[in-house]
């Protein structure tokens, strides 16, 4: 253990675990970029939780940190003893967990803040691991009425929160999220050589799917849709999917036969972050035809790689998006292809897309996370 040092700053415990266990998806992305943020902020001193052996200490160092591991117990008793235990050994002021609060401590001694990204499983349940879904819906009372103050990634979502667990509105913060640094746009023809030496991915005309396969997500409404355009776009042209397999993968590709496109669905399985931008580079166009958001980051991923992006008016995606993508209904498929088509065949119509994309999506840093989270922090101490 290091002992704390400084005057006057606040000492912040995070549960870093996130980071880690859930990288590549939203949650993932936005508790490694504030932590990294965090440490980096030079104002304060922090206690990370992660798992053992875990590479994020050397991957975020920085002397106003202290790492402690916590390692898998059998039961959540243990863990969250451990875990307490070290925040009262260190003195800390404050409890930060950002990936929705599950499995909060109840003997936590000082104020607690939760980043709560959406309350998906109360309003789309059949959606959700059954597992999950209990799990979220069990503990979110508790932890709603538990923590002193609530961050959350939209306005959208924010009224979900105020609809489902009837909290004071003021305990809540709208706190955007942001693309990672990563994401910037590169040139087309080297990124399509990438996809081919790597992922033996082959074609042109390529449409982009970022993101997971829950029937939330709404990726048979694009396969119909993409199948609908090929007509258009020629028979050289794929639709590419990315996402770790999951049972519902086994439902797309049936329709992918019934449509008699399964030859130009590609799905190359969990991409490493780090690949993303060379994918989005690649794209002639991103479709993300999700039902439900409470951000969504992959739209805001491809806007700032200049990819133009087609979403669904659903959820927080409006709100998120702005004007830099095109909105189109998530239940209607002759849309979308629409869609896809004037962006793949219309030079015209994918440049003024792609540059409004990439201004707007200007509007969101995760510098300016960090900064609106520490003030969070001060507000909630300062009573």
């Amino acid at each position: 253990m290091v002992s704390w040092g400084g005057v006057g700053t606040m000492k912040i415990a995070v549960d870093a675990r996130g980071a880690l266990w859930f990288r590549g998806t939203g949650i993932g992305t936005y508790t490694y970029q504030l932590i990294k943020g965090l440490a980096a902020s030079g104002s304060n001193e922090f206690l990370f939780f992660s798992p053992e052996e875990s590479p994020l200490a050397e991957q975020i160092q920085s002397t106003d940190i202290n790492w402690v591991a916590v390692a898998d117990h059998p039961t959540w008793q243990v863990e969250q003893a451990h875990m307490v235990q070290s925040m009262v050994a260190n003195q800390v002021d404050l409890y930060h967990m950002p990936q929705n609060g599950l499995n909060l401590p109840k003997q936590v001694p000082f104020p607690v803040v939760v980043t709560l990204h959406d309350v998906i499983p109360y309003i789309l349940p059949q959606t959700c691991n059954p597992a999950f879904r209990r799990r979220f819906l069990t503990q979110m009372p508790y932890i709603a009425r538990r923590s002193d103050g609530l961050i959350t990634v939209s306005h959208y979502s924010k009224q979900d929160i105020l609809k489902h667990l009837g909290i004071p509105p003021e305990k809540i913060t709208v706190i955007y999220a942001a693309p990672e640094p990563i994401y910037v746009p590169l040139p087309k023809e080297p990124c399509m050589e990438f996809l081919e030496q790597h992922y033996g991915i082959k074609g042109d005309p390529l449409v982009l799917y970022v993101g997971g396969f829950s029937m939330r997500k709404n990726v048979g409404l694009l396969l119909r849709a993409f199948g609908a355009s090929l007509g258009e776009l020629g028979p050289r042209a794929r639709l590419i999917l990315t996402g770790r397999p999951t049972p519902e993968v086994t439902v797309l590709k049936e329709l992918a036969a019934w449509l008699n496109i399964t030859e130009e669905v590609v799905y190359t399985g969990h991409v490493p972050v780090e690949h993303l931008p060379q994918f989005y580079g690649a794209a002639n166009v991103f479709a993300y035809p999700s039902l439900y958001e409470g951000f969504g980051m992959p739209p805001l991923e491809a806007m700032a790689c200049g990819t133009p992006t087609i979403v669904s008016h659903a959820g927080a995606l409006p709100e998120v998006v702005g004007n830099g993508a095109w909105q189109i209904d998530p239940y209607d498929a002759k849309e979308f292809a629409k869609a896809i088509i004037e962006v793949i065949l219309n030079p015209k119509t994918a440049t003024g897309l792609s540059q409004k994309g990439r201004e707007w999506v200007k509007r969101y840093s995760w510098s300016k996370v960090v900064k609106e989270t520490i003030l969070t922090y001060q507000k909630i101490l300062d009573g």
